[in-house]
């Protein structure tokens, strides 16, 4: 079968593989193209001139074979062939609120681990929480051709899901850890915040503690999680949850959203004798209160934080916490995006939950060596 170009025929393989090439510059390293029957859709020709096509673009290096898996874009064109810089390297993006924050350097480490082993660069991006900041960097990590993105998404009430659209008519794969956007299907890796809180309320419950509350800010999605877990726990424990004793404060400073709401707490005719967090932060910010109150962490009053952060050893009484695993969280999304890359299909909404435990330090009102439920 020919075409004409220019007046003069033309074998129409040819045409078929010039349109491939074209397509497949825009697709990362590793994407498995379309079955032959969607390519013949595609391009409108017959399955003999797409496998011809197909044959060649295979010889030259632009794509490769996998015996009973498929046919997948090469990560070594050869040169001139419109892919360079990082995507020919081999590249993915993380971004994150800030990589200052306590919990982030160990995922980035799980990340880096498992993308080290593969030959794959990481650009890391901190979004500061500012969906316009996200977006940017979306649009920066697109443009530079990057295989992939990890994404801890930003802090925001406005609708962000445009952003993803982005990477997704893009074909760059993405994945949320620790949180996720409403309405954006796309593989996640979590951590079980029922279960974490329930952990600690259950762990002041078994202490004897009977009068518990719980703070947090509702800026956070998995807050309303965490308290229907510190519920659960009370319940089981035959305590009726009062309503005073769960503060939830707007307030994106955490350590001031701990202080107000344990000021709150403390002023209270019946207070409580226990508290637990929502975060560190707010934990810390509670110690202060305390202080101000004249309460002593660990004997008039027990605290129980949540992440298992630095904040815990550098506070005056050591902070029981509930520990969750960041450098797996890290570990599980670079493992995902690898998949992705490689054409698997996993699942748009694949989700990998990591169950939580404790580090039990000195809040809590026992003489204990750091250690871990």
């Amino acid at each position: 079968m020919t075409a004409l170009d220019n007046g003069k025929p033309t074998h129409l393989y040819i045409d078929i593989k010039e349109r491939i090439k074209e397509d497949i510059k825009h697709m990362a390293p590793h994407t498995r193209l379309p079955s032959r029957t969607a390519m013949m859709k595609r391009y409108g020709v017959t399955r003999t001139t797409i496998e011809k096509a197909v044959s060649e673009l295979t010889g030259s290096g632009y794509l490769y074979s996998v015996n009973g898996s498929g046919t997948y874009v090469s990560d070594s064109m050869p040169e001139g062939s419109g892919r360079t810089g990082l995507a020919a390297s081999r590249t993915w993006g993380v971004v994150l609120p800030s990589i200052t924050e306590d919990l982030y350097p160990e995922i980035v480490r799980g990340i880096e681990d498992t993308a080290n082993v593969h030959g794959i660069h990481i650009i890391l991006c901190n979004s500061d929480n500012d969906a316009d900041k996200q977006h940017a960097y979306f649009e920066k990590l697109a443009n530079a051709k990057v295989q992939g993105v990890i994404v801890v998404p930003a802090i925001t009430r406005a609708p962000v899901s445009d952003s993803f659209d982005l990477l997704a008519s893009r074909g760059i794969p993405f994945v949320f850890c620790n949180r996720i956007v409403d309405g954006v299907d796309a593989p996640r890796v979590l951590s079980n915040n029922f279960y974490g809180a329930y952990l600690a309320s259950k762990y002041l419950t078994g202490l004897g503690y009977r009068g518990i509350a719980y703070i947090a800010s509702p800026l956070y999605s998995v807050a309303d999680q965490r308290y229907q877990g510190y519920l659960a726990a009370l319940y089981e424990a035959g305590i009726v949850p009062r309503p005073e004793m769960a503060v939830m404060l707007d307030e994106s400073n955490q350590k001031k959203a701990g202080y107000e709401a344990s000021s709150m707490l403390f002023a209270l005719k019946d207070r409580p004798e226990a508290v637990v967090c929502f975060n560190d932060e707010m934990a810390e910010g509670l110690y202060e209160a305390a202080k101000v109150a004249g309460l002593e962490i660990g004997k008039d009053l027990a605290v129980v934080g949540y992440g298992d952060t630095r904040v815990c050893d550098r506070l005056p009484v050591k902070l029981t916490s509930v520990k969750y695993g960041t450098y797996e969280t890290g570990k599980h999304a670079a493992e995902i995006l690898l998949r992705a890359m490689r054409g698997e299909a996993a699942g748009s909404a694949a989700t990998v939950v990591l169950q939580p435990g404790m580090s039990i330090r000195e809040s809590c009102g026992e003489t204990v060596d750091d250690h871990t439920l």
